[in-house]
């Protein structure tokens, strides 16, 4: 890009096309900042939404656990009315007691446990900044096709 002298501001003027290098730099810089800081901003962003799912998916796999743990207690309280049972000889009485320890038991492990393996596995699955990573791609992209035009 040529620079041509204006006799009237003796100083240098713009080339044709109206910019000159100086002009064209800090064009370019304000462009890199301006994406710099947008960046920034979504990353920001996204690591504040994984933060919250992280948390929630935490506290539900928590939650659930408790649940799985009173099933165990009661898996616990069958097993020892059951031996008790057993143990005594009498069936008839005891029986309804530890087959009602063995339902509640078995359902709140089950759906307790798995409700907190399934929020287990969760956890850390949205903290790995996927639109960040596309939105630097991007970036990345725009910036080698805006160099090859200079």
């Amino acid at each position: 890009m040529a620079t041509q002298w204006n006799p009237e501001t003796m100083g240098p003027e713009p080339a044709a096309d109206g910019l000159s290098l100086k002009s064209l730099l800090r064009h370019a810089a304000d462009e890199a900042f301006a994406i710099i800081r947008s960046e920034a901003n979504v990353i920001k962003l996204e690591i504040e939404e994984s933060t919250r799912a992280i948390i929630a998916d935490a506290m539900k796999a928590a939650a659930y656990s408790a649940i799985a743990l009173l099933g165990l207690f009661s898996l616990l309280a069958f097993l020892i009315i059951g031996l008790a049972d057993l143990l005594a000889g009498t069936v008839s009485s005891m029986a309804s007691f530890w087959a009602s320890a063995l339902i509640i038991g078995v359902l709140f492990t089950g759906i307790g446990g798995g409700m907190a393996m399934r929020h287990a596995k969760r956890i850390g699955q949205d903290a790995r900044l996927k639109n960040t990573r596309s939105e630097i791609q991007a970036d990345k992209t725009f910036l080698q096709e805006e160099w090859k035009k200079l």
